[in-house]
């Protein structure tokens, strides 16, 4: 498809007083809102991907994990989803999931809504340039169908996500729109995400272990996590990892390359946070004394995962069939280094199909944040992840969405009102 070639004619002659790009968290959020606040106006959205809200499926292991009771506005965001229809329910660490656990019961009471308030939607349809008109309005730009046309309107809202998953539509197209209407995208990279990692045995695959996981960079500590951790046949997963990601920043104006980049990086984990490595080589002294003799695979048995426990052991010791008493004192401070400080030399990270969300991207000083509107471009909103904002794991991110397009889709319907009341 040549982008540069001109759409012959409007969809269906149709004008939509907002059009939405994008039908994920943050394009529904704002489509309901500016209905609800202003039932009399037309809008509409246009979605790549031939269903709207596949993203949000994903979401939270097909749970949907809708938000945090650590979020900031997190009444509004409870109010929209209840006037909604979704109930609420609240887990471990303030995550917060519709009662049913089921993401796509979400998005059907979304669309039920968005449909209610005859909010349309055009799906399959792949937006490649949005224009200013001689109306001082937009012409949004779309090939549907292998038919290129577009779509005049008052106010575009750009909610089409940034580049983390791209099997759901987010292939960072909105981008180039706002570069193009003279916006600074900050450099964006994939994050929430698993670790690759140098050293890790094939053994360990499949172990989870709870414990600390420090980020180091040239032997900093960047960021700490507590939480479960997963080994990966390359690398380490879980959502203490996922967080830890977002700090893996490559320098942009340096001559090292990609690899090095990420070497600069090592992960340390602690799997006995509550214990000094003193107290741990004291605990393990007096463990020898009275597990003298059983088996030295066993000497870590209930401490942590059995399995890993006996990689510690075979790393530590030569002959794999003594017993606990033969372990020498030497060997118990190797031991309670590993259990305190186990070292792995970051060497990737798995990209934008595994990430969960976009870091970077629309500079947060070109937006109104209380409006969502552009400050550089009158009447262009933007919402969700296309701004420079990433959370953490636990439904920080999807919250944002749901926030930013009900903040856009109220100060639309408000600013439409006023146009009209001024005789626009």
């Amino acid at each position: 498809m040549n982008s540069n070639q001109k759409s012959t004619k409007s969809l269906y002659d149709i004008f939509f007083d907002v059009c939405i790009i994008g039908g994920g968290a943050s394009g529904l959020a704002a489509a309901i809102s500016v209905m609800e606040k202003n039932p009399t106006l037309s809008v509409c959205i246009i979605e790549k991907k031939d269903e709207i809200g596949k993203k949000i499926l994903a979401t939270g292991n097909g749970r949907c994990n809708i938000t945090n009771s650590s979020c900031t506005e997190l009444e509004l965001v409870k109010a929209f989803l209840y006037n909604s229809g979704i109930v609420l329910e609240e887990e471990e660490e303030g995550r917060i999931y519709p009662k049913s656990g089921q993401a796509a019961s979400v998005v059907e009471l979304l669309k039920w809504k968005a449909k209610k308030l005859n909010v349309a939607m055009f799906t399959n349809c792949h937006v490649f340039r949005i224009m200013k008109n001689e109306e001082e309005g937009f012409d949004v730009h779309i090939d549907c169908a292998n038919e290129k046309v577009f779509i005049p309107c008052t106010k575009v809202l750009l909610s089409c996500g940034g580049k983390s998953g791209p099997q759901f539509g987010t292939t960072g197209d909105g981008y180039g729109m706002v570069r193009a209407l003279g916006h600074t995208v900050s450099k964006i990279h994939p994050v929430l995400m698993p670790i690759e990692c140098e050293g890790i045995k094939a053994s360990l695959k499949g172990i989870r272990a709870k414990g600390k996981v420090a980020l180091l960079k040239e032997e900093q500590i960047i960021a700490e996590e507590f939480g479960e951790i997963q080994f990966t046949e390359d690398g380490l997963s879980g959502i203490c990892m996922f967080n830890l990601s977002r700090y893996i920043k490559l320098d942009e104006n340096s001559d090292v390359t990609l690899s090095g980049g990420f070497r600069q990086y090592s992960i340390e984990i602690d799997f006995l946070p509550q214990m000094e490595e003193n107290e741990v080589i004291e605990f393990l002294k007096e463990r020898r004394f009275f597990m003298a003799s059983m088996p030295a695979e066993l000497y870590l048995a209930s401490i942590v995962n059995m399995r890993l426990g006996e990689e510690i052991m075979e790393e530590v010791l030569n002959n794999k069939n003594c017993t606990i008493g033969n372990i020498t004192y030497e060997g118990i401070e190797e031991i309670a280094m590993l259990l305190k400080s186990s070292r792995f030399v970051v060497t990737g990270a798995k990209g934008w199909k595994e990430a969960q969300c976009t870091g970077g991207g629309i500079l947060l000083d070109e937006i109104n944040l209380e409006t969502m509107e552009s400050k550089l471009a009158k009447g262009l909103y933007v919402a969700g992840e296309l701004l420079d904002y990433d959370g953490p794991c636990g439904g920080f991110n999807l919250h944002h969405a749901w926030l930013t397009g009900i903040k856009a889709g109220r100060s639309i319907a408000k600013a439409m009102a006023q146009n009209k009341v001024m005789g626009e």
